[in-house]
């Protein structure tokens, strides 16, 4: 149990780490899965970002040599990015395929798999209220605020990043309108192609946000709401003297 009110990483951590007498239920974790499969998920997984890194970078220097500089591609460069893509997709694959009993359980049952993580969050939510016992209900008010104050920062920045992505295009756009550019007919499909990409960019930025930064911020307001709620209540009771049970005296 806290005897001070720990920093606001140290709450954090402490909801995303599962309480060692509630171990994961077994429907939220891969039944019968192999000794062996986690690890071989997480390899599979980390290397379909290190390769997609590389295939990003690859195409990006193979655009800006054939659009910005004008030089020809070698063939060896588009062979390594192709293999390089080809990578990417096979680790991707894996790590779906791995994944795949634990995703075919959920579809069967979701109704056993969402009870599974309301139960693991309770859990999580109630060692946290335990340990929240001894703070006074003032400071863990104070530390919602500055937890939610942060929560609408973040969230209004992943809105605002967002909306400038999937409007840049539309910009440039109303730009070339007023102001012809170069070559414009021949731009009509690369626009479409960049606006597809913006918007794909801000969904999983917003994405990113949400599920990092926002919901983690969300559950600790929630849960400093609650504790502060419970230790005013326990204090009151605390307070008020216990009725004693002599008769009053008469006038």
């Amino acid at each position: 149990m806290y005897s001070r009110l720990p920093s606001t990483y140290e709450l954090l951590e402490a909801l995303a780490t599962a309480p060692a007498p509630a171990p994961v239920p077994a429907s939220v974790s891969a039944a019968g899965s192999a000794p062996g499969t986690p690890r071989i998920a997480r390899g599979l997984w980390l290397g379909f970002v290190v390769t997609l890194v590389a295939t990003l970078l690859v195409a990006g220097g193979l655009a800006v040599r054939r659009l910005v500089l004008k030089h020809p591609l070698a063939p060896w460069s588009v062979r390594l990015a192709e293999a390089l893509l080809v990578l990417c997709a096979a680790c991707y694959a894996g790590a779906g395929l791995m994944r795949l009993p634990g995703v075919l359980a959920i579809l069967r049952n979701p109704l056993r798999w969402q009870a599974g993580q309301m139960d693991l969050d309770s859990a999580i939510e109630n060692a946290l209220l335990r340990r929240l016992g001894r703070i006074h209900p003032l400071q863990l008010q104070a530390r919602q605020r500055r937890v939610a104050l942060q929560l609408r920062l973040w969230e209004g920045m992943a809105r605002t990043v967002g909306l400038l992505l999937a409007l840049a295009p539309a910009a440039l756009v109303l730009v070339s309108g007023l102001h012809p550019l170069p070559h414009q007919a021949e731009m009509k499909g690369s626009l479409l192609w960049l606006y597809a990409v913006m918007v794909v960019v801000g969904a999983a930025f917003y994405l990113y946000v949400h599920v990092q930064c926002s919901r983690p911020l969300r559950r600790l307001s929630h849960v400093l709401g609650e504790a502060a709620e419970i230790n005013a209540r326990v204090g009151a009771q605390r307070a008020v003297p216990a009725p004693s049970g002599e008769p009053a005296p008469a006038q």
